[in-house]
């Protein structure tokens, strides 16, 4: 075609779809899925259906009272039982850590007791053996 007939519009224009690059992706595609599908089947998991085994009864736990220690402005309480000082506190907290298999204190604060109270209530759990502690919110009553 001459130069011309180009810029000025004078052919004919193409309206039939060309197949040629749908077949060459195709064929790509198809190749591609031919070669990984053996690596995907042989580096699938095999699970194997387990044999009876035999029952073993399971005893059914008595859940453990919390240990529950309550700031308020006069001391601290634990398990409703007024603690002398916080070393008592700390005391007391080993000595049922020491006996219980969940070691998870709850310390919950009463309204207007100051922030270190609550801290030291904290830090002599720790130091007592809990390995899990809560802060509970109260309850508006």
């Amino acid at each position: 075609m001459k130069r011309g007939a180009i810029e000025k519009s004078e052919g004919d224009e193409i309206c039939e779809i060309n197949v040629v690059p749908l077949a060459d992706i195709s064929l790509v595609l198809l190749i591609i899925l031919m070669l990984i599908t053996p690596m995907v089947m042989q580096s699938m998991i095999k699970i194997s259906a387990s044999r009876a085994a035999t029952a073993v009864k399971v005893q059914e736990a008595v859940p453990e009272k919390p240990l529950i220690i309550e700031v308020r402005p006069e001391g601290f309480w634990l398990n409703q039982n007024k603690m002398d000082s916080a070393e008592s506190l700390q005391r007391f907290l080993a000595g049922e850590l020491s006996r219980k298999n969940d070691r998870t204190v709850i310390i919950t604060a009463a309204k207007g007791v100051r922030h270190g109270m609550v801290v030291t209530a904290l830090d002599m759990s720790k130091q007592a053996g809990a390995e899990k502690l809560s802060l509970l919110k109260r309850a508006k009553k």
